[in-house]
């Protein structure tokens, strides 16, 4: 299982003893790819190739073509993490839902084992 420390509100998240808590599994994937979603690319001096552009957006008018520049960018910025295989999103009245489906090699890592699949 993959375990990383478990980040709120851009501090790591502490247990009740102090020490630091960590997220597992598909927790990790999350936080991942929101950290990716959020920071500015070129934001981080040893992954410059890493963020997204999203915040260019902030502040800019919702009409039809920033909510199709804000998907593409998300789609593009999650598609660079070699664990997804495919991503998409669409718009609700308010808010953008985004959908990614992973690698198998990632599920591995990500979820408990054994675990039964399905395919089809």
């Amino acid at each position: 299982m993959y375990r990383d420390w478990k980040w709120q509100d851009g501090d790591v998240l502490l247990s009740p003893r102090g020490d630091a808590a960590l997220a597992e599994g598909m927790e990790v994937l999350r936080q991942d790819l929101l950290a990716r979603l959020l920071s500015p690319r070129g934001s981080h001096w040893a992954f410059p190739l890493e963020g997204s552009d999203l915040l260019d957006y902030v502040g800019a008018p919702l009409d039809d073509l920033t909510r199709t520049e804000v998907l593409q960018e998300a789609e593009r910025t999650l598609l660079e993490d070699a664990r997804v295989l495919e991503a998409w999103g669409e718009w609700t009245e308010r808010d953008l839902h985004l959908t990614a489906r992973l690698a198998e090699e990632a599920l591995s890592l990500l979820l408990p084992w054994p675990l039964e699949v399905t395919r089809g």
